[in-house]
């Protein structure tokens, strides 16, 4: 046989070995709010094959906070995304955990109108939350109160979706409104202004990984290879912001290139390398769940957060 014709035989067998590895990949489901800004590293590992060359088909489940969670306690999917969701459900004794920790800081920011000069200034005003019990509420009151005000008895909190805060905000129906980009950058570019951004006032779940105590015990090393894929996503997005940014636009429908730099600037220096917290931070974040749910025993932290497959993913 020629050195050629070898060679030949050679790639056609590698070629062969690497569409067999293709069919056993081991499907990997997991579920997400939705196409936002915190999933871009997650598409992007995607469509570069970062989780196939751990043996991972990954099938990506857009669904509701309330589904995924009971999508995960029910076997069909391998973990969610809906920390918020996950979070509750473990605070109120679901047996699943937290493996993974992507950001520990809201990105909520509290904005007010443009004639709001002081704290002062919005006494007997009403400002408007997603929940009047949820975890944006206590961010509300805590502002505030930092700022000399009493949020339960200074100011009128009034539930309202996203749009609706916005439009009322916008209408002079409530002085001031707790928002997430790209809606904070929309009232900004009106001269409406920031009155306190909550990751400068309290932790807070933003994004992470959800699974349950039993994937933990039957999947761990399927896991394991998820986190690692998930972690290689997530540095090259915090590491390259010539090739995210555009991406951004691409996957998000962001027309405006300003727009996606701004989303991106406010987003990737607050990652949490690794997926862990600290033990103060663990602790933060879980009596705050406990005050937006109204739990008054104390939860120890280990029954919410199992770092142990974040720090094996890392080796």
């Amino acid at each position: 046989m020629t050195s050629q014709r070898l060679l030949a035989h050679v790639l056609g067998v590698l070629s062969l070995l690497s569409a067999g590895a293709g069919i056993a990949a081991e499907r990997f489901s997991i579920s997400i709010p939705g196409p936002t800004l915190s999933y871009v590293p997650l598409y992007y590992a995607q469509e570069k094959g970062f989780f196939a060359q751990e043996g991972l088909d990954l099938q990506v489940l857009v669904v509701r906070g309330v589904i995924g969670v009971s999508s995960l306690m029910s076997g069909e999917i391998d973990v969610t995304c809906h920390a918020g969701s996950g979070f509750s459900a473990a605070l109120r004794g679901v047996p699943i955990k937290i493996i993974s920790v992507t950001r520990d800081r809201p990105i909520h920011e509290l904005i007010v109108a443009p004639n709001i000069n002081s704290p002062a200034e919005l006494k007997g005003k009403a400002i408007a939350v997603g929940s009047l019990d949820g975890t944006a509420a206590v961010m509300t009151r805590r502002i505030l109160q930092a700022k000399g005000l009493d949020g339960q008895k200074d100011v009128n909190l009034l539930s309202m979706d996203t749009p609706a805060r916005l439009q009322s905000l916008f209408s002079g129906r409530v002085a001031g409104a707790m928002m997430t980009p790209p809606s904070v950058y929309m009232a900004q570019d009106q001269g409406y202004k920031v009155f306190g951004r909550g990751r400068d006032y309290m932790r807070f779940l933003q994004t992470g990984v959800v699974t349950s105590d039993t994937n933990i015990k039957q999947k761990r090393e399927k896991l394991m290879r998820f986190l690692r894929v998930w972690n290689r996503g997530l540095k090259v997005y915090q590491d390259s912001p010539e090739i995210m940014i555009p991406y951004i636009q691409k996957k998000l429908g962001v027309k405006d290139a300003q727009m996606a730099r701004r989303m991106y600037d406010d987003d990737a220096p607050f990652i949490l390398s690794g997926g862990r917290l600290g033990a103060d931070a663990a602790r933060e974040i879980v009596d705050i769940g406990r005050e937006a749910l109204h739990i008054k025993e104390p939860i120890p932290t280990e029954r919410i957060f199992d770092f142990s497959l974040a720090s094996e993913a890392l080796r």
